[in-house]
């Protein structure tokens, strides 16, 4: 314990010595954070450029083009003279979506056997084109409903009996945790997690090297913890902070206990700690640390069940991320904590697998760290010794 005491205070004061540590652990998580939360901060695709192609001009026609008007989700700011023009607007970015309404709709409608009208959504954009497509259909089948029910009662059947057979089944709608489902609720927390990840594998790493012969003199294991004790205490301030905007700026509901989400942070920091160790045996400066933490960034997020479910990942792909990369039991656990008001019980097989994962990997950095950085100090050791050998010969 006094080793690791020492060690925590001696590389704390050292964060204050390097302009970019101070950066990394005092500015980087809230900097980041309102920086990516600012992308979402509208709850809602709105104002989507639609192009309305009305080939029946029909008062029905009239009647969903006007529906789209008024629509928020929609700017329908295109009225393409016919198809190839629509689909020019959609190759060339200008619109999102077309819709195309038939010639004949009104007609076919009257009697009970409409055309179809066409929703056409660009696909290289997948949020923008499943809202339009959601919001598009509902408006479409709110009235095709109202069509229905004239048509039905032409024929003499009564208000409520025509309702009843329009509306044949009723949906009940329940969105639970998050009513509005905001990009901004579905992603913070998970970047939040990854901006942890990223701050301290930097600075871990960049401490790793510069105290390198230090650290490998001995008690290495105690000195490895002083090192990510140290660094979680200067980031932590700052995670805070970036908490405290997302709830109070930007409206994320934080609703679970904010110290199950500390002790899963400090055993995800725990987790990574070998890891770094590893890293930085391997690359032993401090650029080419870097340049391989960074390109773990993305490949680590998408793993971690934040963009994909995890259910849906190959058994081989999930397992082998569990093994050797432990975001996966944090990121997607801090995302429900604050959504769904995770409880304690709930993340103990997580928090257990966070400590087994740490252990075993800091056991196998202390090993490389040690062979690798061990040895540097004996090689140099040796070679001072037989300099001061020559000299007395001399």
């Amino acid at each position: 314990m006094k080793i690791f005491l020492e060690a925590f205070r001696k590389e704390f004061r050292s964060i204050f010595d390097y302009a970019g540590m101070m950066i990394l652990l005092f500015i980087g998580p809230v900097f980041l954070t309102m920086f990516f939360g600012g992308v979402y901060v509208n709850d809602y695709v709105n104002d989507i450029p639609v192009a309305i192609l009305d080939e029946d001009g029909s008062g029905l026609s009239n009647t969903i083009s006007s529906s789209f008007l008024s629509n928020e989700r929609f700017d329908v700011e295109y009225y393409p003279d016919n198809r190839k023009d629509l689909e020019e607007l959609l190759y060339d970015g200008d619109a999102h979506m077309g819709i195309i309404i038939p010639e004949g709709f009104e007609s076919g409608a009257s009697v009970g056997d409409p055309k179809e009208i066409l929703v056409v959504t660009d696909g290289t954009n997948i949020v923008v084109s499943n809202n339009a497509y959601a919001q598009a259909a509902t408006i479409i089948q709110t009235i095709a409903v109202g069509v229905e029910i004239k048509v039905i009662e032409a024929k003499g059947v009564l208000p409520q009996i025509t309702k009843n057979l329009a509306l044949s089944f009723n949906i009940g709608e329940r969105v639970l945790y998050d009513s509005k489902m905001r990009y901004m609720n579905y992603l913070i927390a998970c970047y939040l997690a990854v901006f942890f990840q990223q701050l301290m594998l930097s600075s871990m790493g960049s401490k790793f090297i510069r105290s390198k012969e230090y650290i490998a003199s001995g008690n290495t294991t105690q000195k490895a913890l002083g090192v990510m004790a140290s660094c979680v205490a200067g980031i932590m301030p700052s995670m805070l902070l970036g908490l405290a905007g997302i709830k109070y700026i930007f409206h994320v509901p934080v609703i679970g206990s904010l110290w199950t989400t500390v002790l899963l942070t400090i055993l995800f920091a725990f987790a990574i700690t070998g890891l770094s160790m590893v890293l930085a045996s391997f690359t032993k400066e401090r650029v080419e640390y870097a340049k391989i933490s960074y390109m773990l960034s993305l490949p680590t997020f998408v793993l971690a069940g934040c963009v994909w479910p995890l259910e849906q990942m190959p058994d081989a792909l999930r397992i082998t991320t569990r093994a050797v990369w432990p975001l996966i039991g944090y990121a997607k656990n801090v995302q429900e904590i604050f959504i769904k008001g995770k409880e304690f019980g709930a993340v103990v097989p997580d928090i257990i697998y966070l400590f087994v994962f740490g252990a075993v990997w800091l056991y196998i950095g202390v090993k490389i760290f040690d062979r690798s950085f061990g040895s540097e100090e004996a090689v140099i050791d040796s070679n001072d010794n037989m300099d001061h050998s020559l000299m007395h010969a001399n």
